[in-house]
């Protein structure tokens, strides 16, 4: 293969990475996972208050990503609190990418109640 031939190629696989979205603003509020995997009554636990945290998630290629602890965060107030655990949990994000594969950032804002379980829920 001549040098010509490689810088061809080389070219083509670069262009080919780029293909997709040059620049993206998304939003996307809304619930991501609010349903609980039991069934809860009024009985089974107390309500402490609302947790909220804001964060920023940024990617830089496909392998490096930091800031996404969202539903970390929200446990670690929730549990200063004195709660047992978190339950409606929504994020609301609004992202942004250049190529797609070079840079992603989002920012995230995210809430959730926290609860006590009550004697009754624990046995």
């Amino acid at each position: 293969m001549n040098h010509l031939s490689k810088l061809s190629l080389l070219a083509l696989i670069a262009l080919s990475s780029l293909v997709g979205c040059i620049y993206t603003n998304v939003k996307a509020p809304g619930p991501v996972n609010n349903q609980t995997q039991y069934l809860l009554t009024t009985e089974d636990y107390k309500i402490l208050g609302t947790v909220e945290a804001d964060g920023i998630y940024k990617a830089y290629g496909p392998f490096v990503g930091v800031g996404g602890q969202g539903y970390e965060e929200l446990y670690t107030k929730a549990k200063a609190m004195g709660a047992d655990e978190i339950i409606n949990h929504v994020f609301e994000v609004e992202g942004y990418s250049l190529f797609l594969i070079i840079y992603n950032e989002a920012k995230w804002h995210a809430r959730a109640t926290a609860i006590q379980y009550t004697d009754k829920a624990k046995k």
